[in-house]
């Protein structure tokens, strides 16, 4: 129980991950998340890119509410989108259940993760492609865009500390209805042996729906980008 007793206010404390005085907002909103048309969650999020020290570009913070689970985290990547620094805080029914805490290193990503059993730690591999997408965040998706013209990318889950290797498929243009209004977007997939996630940018890589195959969950932006 001790793992779970660290003061929240360290889930807001990730080290000179950017320097705030140059930093830009390159998207931020909130997503209406569905399965079957109903509505089971929500999400919001924001994602800043910044320089900083170890050569962070962007960091990406977010709050999910999916049924009883609520997700806050906050991910330092450089600038292809590869995992710097992440962090995260599970609660079910407003219990903490795990808190992450991952580091890098050149070629290395390690994560601790607390639960209420105790804790344990993996390290992953990086290589060109890596990105850190952790299960049913999905404001992390919006990195899929930066690496749109890798074939295969290197797929960290930390919640469940798995990694796999998927297949990045673009499926061509499409318009989104957000908002009243019709968004013009390219739509991407990340396909593996589970099934796919299709992702939908608008022309500045901000993010606008995420779809998955497997639980049929749809994350739709409720209004559009500024």
């Amino acid at each position: 129980m001790n793992a779970l007793r660290i003061a929240s206010a360290a889930l807001l404390f990730v080290p000179a991950i950017v320097a705030a005085q140059s930093s830009a907002v390159v998207d931020e909103g909130s997503f209406t998340i569905s399965r079957g048309g109903a509505p089971v969650g929500r999400e919001s999020f924001r994602i800043i890119r910044a320089p900083g020290p170890g050569g962070q570009a962007f960091q990406a913070t977010g709050t999910s509410v999916l049924g009883e689970v609520k997700v806050t985290s906050r991910l330092a990547t450089d600038s292809a989108g590869t995992p710097v620094a992440y962090i995260s805080e599970v609660t079910e029914r407003g219990v903490v259940v795990q808190r992450l805490r991952g580091r890098g290193r050149p070629g290395r990503f390690s994560v601790l993760a607390q639960t209420r059993t105790g804790e344990s730690a993996r390290e992953y591999l990086l290589d060109h492609g890596a990105l850190l997408i952790d299960e049913d965040v999905f404001n992390h998706f919006f990195f899929v865009g930066l690496a749109a013209q890798t074939r295969e990318l290197i797929v960290i889950s930390p919640r469940s500390a798995q990694q796999s290797t998927q297949a990045v498929q673009g499926r061509g243009e499409d318009v989104l209805d957000i908002g009243g209004r019709r968004i013009p977007a390219r739509r991407l997939s990340l396909v593996d042996a589970t099934g796919s996630r299709d992702v939908w940018v608008d022309d500045r890589g901000r993010l606008l729906k995420v779809a998955f195959s497997g639980n049929g969950l749809i994350a739709l932006r409720d209004d559009p980008p500024q």
